[in-house]
């Protein structure tokens, strides 16, 4: 598939009803707004570090250093979002898009953590620093970023509980068929897909944020650490930079339905869990010390997506060579078979074709069959 035609599909799928174009443009002010309003918040708390470290009384600075990190994190967080949000619509993903309703749920939650951690760091610091004032205005700053939050997390659930899952639904029957447990099976794939999107993130934000610390901590302190712990960090980074070639693998298998890469996938998986857990147990318990408590949760939802993707690959793989490798690697033979959602204006274009082909009434009839909602209660029943 050659560049301009992977764009023009695309585009084809973001373009083909008012509900996908709805969902993109959301998504995209999403990332504006949300990402703007952290680096507010950013902003506000490296004024409030330097602050306090020309304040020599004052030790407690490093705390809004650490918030600074947050924020950054947080911005991270809806780049990657972003992409997740247009890679459902780009792949038609119908589960990876219900999922995207869970994180905007989740991310008001994380927002609300990150105004209670301020406030109770400035508490800290204040009772620490009597001399010390902290105009932090959470007024000005995470109460704008929560609603926010909230407003766009009911927008888009509206959107898609609204119409958009019904045209995906209705996008998976016209590529799979009726059949029950083979569309069954083609979701537990989607969710396997999708579990892999939500790993690499947290493999990212990790890479990105506090992997450049440990590794400067780590070299500037190295012949102070045991030759243990020194294989310990280096087996720990390989497997990090290793999900990235083993999730490709995983991907590959899938298509091809090959049993051996995926059992592959699966042991290397183990390994990967248990590297999660133990940078979970190392840095959330030390995040919760230092009183950033949203980056703890999320390393325990990575725990979590680590074991269901597990789960996830033994299930997929059992699913191997039950009607399913025909529709993955199924071929478009044109750009108006390609369009998986009904376009806006699918029922005229019905009426016309009915017309046409002298069989109006008939098709008038039968209407109740021309819905996508009817067609997929009666397989299903």
């Amino acid at each position: 598939m050659t560049l301009k035609h992977s764009i023009s599909k695309k585009w084809q799928r973001v373009t083909e009803s008012r509900y996908t174009i709805a969902f993109v443009v959301i998504s995209i002010i999403q990332a504006i707004t949300l990402i703007t309003l952290q680096i507010r918040i950013l902003s506000r708390n490296m004024d409030i570090f330097f602050s306090i470290f020309d304040q020599e009384e004052c030790s407690f600075g490093q705390i809004f250093a650490l918030l600074t990190f947050e924020s950054f994190m947080f911005v991270i967080f809806n780049l990657y979002l972003l992409y997740f949000c247009l890679n459902a619509i780009f792949h038609q993903n119908f589960v990876q898009l219900y999922t995207i309703i869970v994180i905007n749920g989740i991310e008001v939650i994380l927002g609300i953590i990150q105004m209670i951690g301020v406030k109770v760091n400035v508490t800290k610091i204040e009772s620490n620093c009597p001399n010390l004032q902290i105009d932090y205005t959470i007024k000005s700053y995470e109460l704008p970023h929560i609603i926010a939050l909230v407003i766009i997390a009911i927008t888009m659930g509206a959107l898609f509980f609204g119409k958009l899952s019904q045209q995906l639904d209705w996008d998976i029957y016209k590529k799979i068929g009726g059949d029950i447990e083979v569309r069954k099976r083609y979701k537990t794939i989607l969710i396997f897909e999708m579990l892999l999107k939500i790993d690499l993130f947290f493999v990212i934000l990790y890479g990105s944020i506090t992997a450049p610390l440990v590794f400067y901590d780590f070299m500037t302190s190295y012949d102070q650490y045991s030759t243990g712990f020194k294989v310990i960090v280096f087996v720990c980074l390989s497997i990090l930079i290793l999900v990235f070639f083993f999730q490709a693998l995983a991907y590959k298998s899938i298509r091809k339905e090959w049993k051996v890469g995926m059992i592959i996938f699966i042991i290397f998986w183990i390994f990967a869990s248990l590297d999660f857990c133990f940078l979970t147990y190392g840095f959330g318990i030390l995040m919760i010390q230092l009183g950033i408590y949203s980056w703890a949760i999320l390393l325990c939802f990575l725990i979590i997506c680590a074991i269901l993707t597990f789960i996830y690959a033994i299930i997929v793989t059992r699913n191997f060579n039950k009607g399913l490798k025909k529709y993955l690697n199924k071929k478009k033979k044109t750009e108006q078979k390609e369009s998986n959602i009904l376009p806006d204006n699918y029922d005229d274009i019905k009426d016309v074709q009915d017309i046409e082909n002298g069989s109006g009434a008939k098709a008038h009839s039968e209407n109740e069959y021309n819905d996508p909602a009817d067609i997929l209660a009666k397989e299903e029943y």
